[in-house]
């Protein structure tokens, strides 16, 4: 796929000037980077920043409120990198003005404001991606290929980790400790993981986990003073998926080793091994298979041409995002569906809920 004409004109909502934030860490420097958009306005919460932010990124337009920027006619397409709390009424107004739309996981703040989303996604028609980009990398890619070729033969059984020391938090930023936040290895760590392992191996339909803040005292890292997290900080979940592949997922935000993700799917014919060294959504994979009668794990190359993102290294934070803008810019153009929509971020909160029911109850529960 290589498009290098008629781009998306794009706004991106979140991009502080400090260049902190996701939206300037990943999203404009993969709206910037992949040939099918190009950046056209940035919104942030107050004028002056929006002005500022516009000067660095190069953008021809700036608006301080997200209503001024959904309502103009030359944007094409919304990204929203902020807080959460803010991307119901962002998705929802960007929805109801007929822009495509490409939503940070988590979703929304609750089950009830994601199920309205997803509804008027389906209501209005919307093309419309939730940011759960691990499933673009081109080492998911090509193992979907892969899987679906008959690579393991019959899927029977996953195991996935996604181990990583603790991030630090910033004074200003401590709202990133907190449950409420949608922070912490339950919403963000597990989702991240666990939705391209759905996209190789189906949905989740059933879980049984437990999950914890095990170590909750830490220290702002720009001022020192102590601070305790509320987030889950370890999650421990077996699953079985509706096509009943049983599997192990264990994620923690407090390794002492960065060992990053790693799935192992084993079928009836073998078995293969994808892993990134932090997170999937922002970290290069790499394959390894071994044939049934096979020893040892051999790695499986990448094709070039499931890269289409050129001008940006897949090192790069914001790479899979420019990979999924590709997808999103020719769905905009076919007015055709997406994935992940809006429906499968309302199931991935689905399943986070019932992580956490099936905790509280210490029992198997139904996503």
């Amino acid at each position: 796929m290589n498009i290098t004409n008629d781009r998306l004109r794009v706004g991106v909502v979140g991009a502080d000037i400090h260049k902190r934030g996701f939206g300037a860490r990943a999203h404009l420097p993969a709206v910037l980077a992949s040939p099918a958009v190009q950046l056209d306005a940035i919104c942030t919460a107050h004028p002056e920043t929006a002005k500022e932010s516009a000067a660095i990124w190069g953008a021809p337009k700036y608006y301080s409120d997200h209503r001024d920027l959904v309502g103009d006619p030359d944007i094409d397409l919304i990204t929203i990198a902020v807080t959460v709390e803010a991307h119901y009424p962002i998705a929802k107004a960007a929805m109801e003005a007929g822009k495509t739309v490409y939503c940070e996981w988590p979703l929304a703040s609750n089950l009830d404001e994601a199920r309205d989303l997803a509804d008027l996604a389906h209501a209005q028609g919307a093309v419309a991606m939730v940011g759960m980009q691990g499933r673009f990398s081109p080492g998911v890619q090509y193992l979907k290929e892969l899987l679906d070729d008959g690579l393991v033969g019959r899927p029977l059984f996953f195991h996935l980790t996604h181990f990583l020391p603790r991030f630090p938090v910033r004074s200003d930023h401590w709202w990133s400790a907190t449950k409420e936040a949608g922070s912490g290895a339950l919403n963000i760590a597990l989702a991240h993981a666990t939705e391209p392992t759905q996209f190789l191996l189906g949905q989740i339909a059933a879980v049984c986990g437990m999950a914890g803040t095990l170590l909750p005292g830490d220290y702002f890292s720009d001022t020192g003073e102590p601070f305790d997290w509320t987030a889950e900080d370890t999650v421990a979940v077996m699953a079985r998926t509706e096509e009943g592949v049983q599997g192990v997922i264990h994620v923690s935000n407090i390794g002492t080793q960065r060992s990053g993700f790693r799935l192992q799917i084993f079928g009836d014919q073998g078995q293969v091994l994808i892993q990134a060294p932090r997170y999937v959504s922002y970290t290069p994979t790499r394959l390894f298979k071994a044939v049934r009668g096979e020893a040892e794990l051999l790695e499986i190359p990448v094709p070039a041409h499931f890269y289409h993102v050129p001008e940006l290294s897949e090192n790069e934070t914001g790479y899979n995002i420019a990979e999924a803008l590709v997808t999103l810019a020719s769905a905009h153009r076919s007015q055709t569906s997406v994935r992940p929509d809006l429906s499968d971020g309302y199931h991935m909160h689905l399943l986070v809920d019932a992580i956490r029911r099936s905790v509280d109850q210490g029992a198997w529960v139904d996503v």
